[in-house]
């Protein structure tokens, strides 16, 4: 009886700890709104989305160079390229669920398309004269000034490893209850 519950809690701490590593990061996604220099100042739309490993992220926040997912209207960005791409997103360590504080981007979507904005949680409300956001069309070298971002809904997922070792642990206990 004895050997069968060390051997059930051996069994359950293994399969716990062989989970942990598996997935073990902590995701921030973010909606990325826009506004047009011909839109309504108010009117802000959701063009597309970004998510971030806190895994990549230094001891101030700063994620250089890397995400999960990036898209625009629909379309994937490429995977980071440090010849032409350049990506920097500030996350508040003391607050994850704020999201992000800044934005700063340079990425291709297709070969012919690249999608550069700046997006700063702490400027003052952006003006239709201050453009952060543009369309550069890499086949003909032409420039499209489109508007003004910001950040949208964001959702914070936290670490899988912690639910599976809670998981786990219940488990156990079930297991232990129905043998006593």
């Amino acid at each position: 009886m004895l050997n069968k519950l060390i051997l059930s809690a051996f069994l359950s701490i293994t399969l716990a700890l062989s989970f942990t590593g598996a997935a073990n990061a902590t995701l921030i996604s973010q909606d990325i709104l826009f506004n047009s220099e011909y839109d309504d100042a108010d009117e802000f739309e959701v063009i597309g989305s970004l998510t971030i490993s806190l895994d990549t992220m230094n001891e101030w926040g700063e994620v250089s160079g890397a995400w999960e997912t990036f898209s625009f209207f629909g379309y994937e960005a490429d995977a980071f390229n440090p010849e032409w791409d350049q990506f920097i997103a500030i996350v508040d360590v003391n607050d994850l669920y704020a999201g992000l504080n800044f934005l700063q981007f340079d990425v291709t979507v297709f070969e012919e398309l690249s999608f550069a904005g700046v997006i700063d949680a702490y400027a003052e409300e952006p003006e239709f004269e201050n453009i952060t956001f543009s369309l550069f069309n890499n086949a003909n070298a032409e420039l499209y000034d489109a508007g003004t971002l910001a950040f949208g809904d964001v959702s914070v997922v936290p670490t899988p490893a912690t639910l599976v070792l809670f998981l786990t642990a219940v488990a156990g206990l079930v297991s232990r209850r129905k043998h006593s």
